[in-house]
């Protein structure tokens, strides 16, 4: 899921799976982090370790609409680099971040055309100095 291999209807059933405080986070391997600096990110430790573009990592975020990897003392740019991302926003004092779109479709249903973006990203954010979040976001907008 974090290497933007699910469609969005599997990555909402693994978000609702995990349940809005995490409470099913056991039966899919994680354990919920409690106490995290970042109020719009949901941590979590895998039960082995994952293997993300050449880095390990133990632990995940869900974050809107997103499976992230946290990996630790990493350069975002060598992360966005291996994912074959060229432009990126980019304050070395502030933030990273970085995306690319790995599958995007539109579909006429009724009177509305669904947006279906599923797209590769990479950020930092402040409240994780020395982390970079890699993964994937599933995102349907309608219009």
């Amino acid at each position: 899921m974090v290497a933007c291999k699910y469609d969005v209807p599997t990555f909402n059933d693994y978000a609702m799976a995990l349940g809005a405080s995490g409470e099913g986070a056991a039966a899919l391997g994680l354990t919920r982090i409690e106490d995290t600096p970042n109020p719009f990110m949901h941590e979590y430790q895998l039960a082995a370790p994952i293997d993300v573009l050449g880095w390990r990592t133990q632990r995940v975020a869900l974050a809107s609409g997103a499976l992230l990897a946290v990996l630790d003392q990493v350069k975002p740019q060598d992360v966005a680099q291996r994912l074959g991302i060229e432009e990126a926003l980019r304050d070395d004092d502030f933030k990273y971040m970085a995306m690319r779109v790995a599958h995007h479709t539109q579909e006429k249903v009724g009177s509305n055309t669904l947006n279906t973006v599923i797209s590769h990203e990479v950020s930092t954010v402040i409240t994780h100095p020395g982390q970079v979040l890699v993964g994937c976001s599933y995102r349907v907008n309608t219009y």
